[in-house]
């Protein structure tokens, strides 16, 4: 689509612009006694940005392909990690893999594009909701209002709910937090829209992460064979450290797959968590709570996920077991009360809020 004939040469953008829709025309306008001439005064128009486009052009390409070198590093880099973490005598013998796209199709692009709108809609009302309280926090101030304290409000003498008690709080430093997002993608998962679930939760969370520049790391896994035998697949959707800005492109990758080996990939994740250096880790569970591997089900499996949960508590690290619909009961057995629903998407803001504002310590 061009402009006007006496435009001139027009700026080029990096963005898309507005493209004529495909559309059902019935003919074209045919023009008579068209001539051919040749202008041998033609002087070119200015363009002052010719060689700016292609060098910005060039710069992106040659960008891509540093990434694409990175990711292949690290890619390395975490799967040494992945071998010399010690899984325990229940996983020993369990092979691991950590599988990253270097790069990011354009479908993918396309698919979280369609779908983002109204999920970041519900990221940024959490982000102002909780940005609010971390201002307050920091600021500290006057707390009026309370049931008990030390300090009687005698401006507050006439209520008669009994809360005439204020107290002054002082400014804080808000502790530093990272979060871990682990998702189970078994193949029972992809029942009830679990998956579909899980993958709107997880991009919801991703960006409001980003957003308030907390350090997210965001896996899933499942089980796969390969020339060792089974093997623990362990997906990498978003680092802590980004090299490109695709993580949430790659959020979308998010499926149903194999079976679930929970204890070996909650120990990975769990173990990388505790190596961050902020104050507080929080790590959020995705699952249906049916750990389903060949030996690894049932109450053995279940006692191991308790047994890893305990430990990393004690190294730090704050649970959170995310259920969707019916697995509630199978998610509170192993992980006890500290669940969380996110069936009803629109709940999820205050409940992730909620969640934030009490490993914050707001």
């Amino acid at each position: 689509m061009g402009g006007s004939m006496d435009a001139g040469k027009q700026d080029v953008s990096t963005e898309e612009g507005g493209r004529i829709p495909y559309h059902q025309t019935d003919s074209v306008y045919e023009p008579v006694g068209g001539t051919t001439e040749y202008n041998a005064d033609y002087e070119r128009e200015q363009y002052e940005k010719a060689a700016s486009d292609i060098e910005r052009v060039l710069d992106k390409m040659a960008e891509r392909a540093a990434c694409e070198q990175l990711e292949n590093e690290r890619l390395a880099e975490l799967n040494e990690m992945a071998n010399n973490i010690s899984y325990g005598d229940i996983h020993k013998g369990v092979h691991m893999r950590i599988n990253r796209m270097a790069s990011v199709d354009e479908n993918l692009v396309e698919q979280y594009d369609s779908i983002a709108s109204q999920l970041l809609t519900i990221s940024r009302q959490l982000q102002r909701s909780i940005q609010k309280e971390l201002k307050e926090h920091q600021r500290g101030g006057k707390q009026t209002g309370l049931i008990m304290g030390r300090r009687l409000d005698s401006h507050a003498l006439c209520r008669g709910d009994g809360k005439v008690f204020y107290k002054t709080a002082l400014p804080n430093e808000i502790p530093e937090l990272a979060v871990g997002l682990l998702v189970d993608e078994s193949g029972s998962m992809s029942d009830a829209d679990r998956a579909t679930y899980a993958r709107a939760a997880a991009i919801i969370l991703y960006d409001f992460c980003e957003g308030l520049e907390i350090p997210v790391m965001v896996y899933g896994h499942s089980t796969g064979s390969g020339n060792q035998g089974n093997t623990v697949e362990m997906y990498s959707y978003a680092e802590f450290d980004g090299f490109d800005r695709d993580d949430k492109y790659r959020l979308m990758d998010i499926s149903a797959r194999s079976s679930n080996r929970d204890g070996a990939a909650l120990r990975y994740v769990a173990e990388r968590l505790s190596r961050r250096p902020e104050a507080v880790k929080l790590l959020i569970l995705v699952s249906d709570g049916q750990p389903a591997d060949l030996g690894y089900s049932g109450t053995a499996a279940e006692e191991d996920l308790r047994g890893i949960k305990q430990e990393y508590q004690r190294k730090g690290i704050a649970f959170v077991a995310a259920a969707i619909g019916d697995d509630k009961p199978n998610i509170q057995r192993i992980y006890g009360d500290s669940f969380l629903d996110i069936t009803d998407l629109e709940k999820l803001p205050a409940k992730l809020t909620a969640v934030v504002k009490k490993h914050i310590r707001i």
